[in-house]
């Protein structure tokens, strides 16, 4: 798999989660200060990508929506665990957070695949 491949895979889904922060920024209207830094935003872009070039370049080419919904649960899922275990799972902002990364995987599916 070519290096330009990757890199410009990596510039797509870090555009995408870029332009998915602002959305939600702007629908739940919360001011632009807590917003995730540029970098937090690149290194999962470039976590993702890397993972995704490893799929898509050796262990399969089909799949790729069942993977990537997995780990999406497996990203989003634990982390709203660790609040406590008595308190409800805010089920909204974790089908959004399988979805951005679904989506994620289906940009990363057009551009490595």
């Amino acid at each position: 798999m070519a290096f330009s491949r990757i890199l410009l895979a990596f510039v797509a889904v870090t555009g995408f989660f870029t332009a998915w922060r602002v959305l939600e920024r702007r629908i739940r209207g919360t001011p632009g200060d807590s917003r995730p830094a540029p970098t937090a935003l690149a290194v999962e872009a470039g976590l993702l990508t890397l993972f995704a070039g490893l799929w898509f370049g050796s262990l399969g080419a089909g799949g790729a929506p069942l993977v990537f919904l997995l780990l999406g649960a497996l990203m989003e899922v634990p982390s709203r665990l660790r609040g406590g275990p008595l308190s409800p799972l805010p089920w909204k902002p974790i089908a959004a957070g399988i979805g951005r990364i679904m989506i994620a995987g289906l940009i990363l599916e057009r551009v490595l695949g």
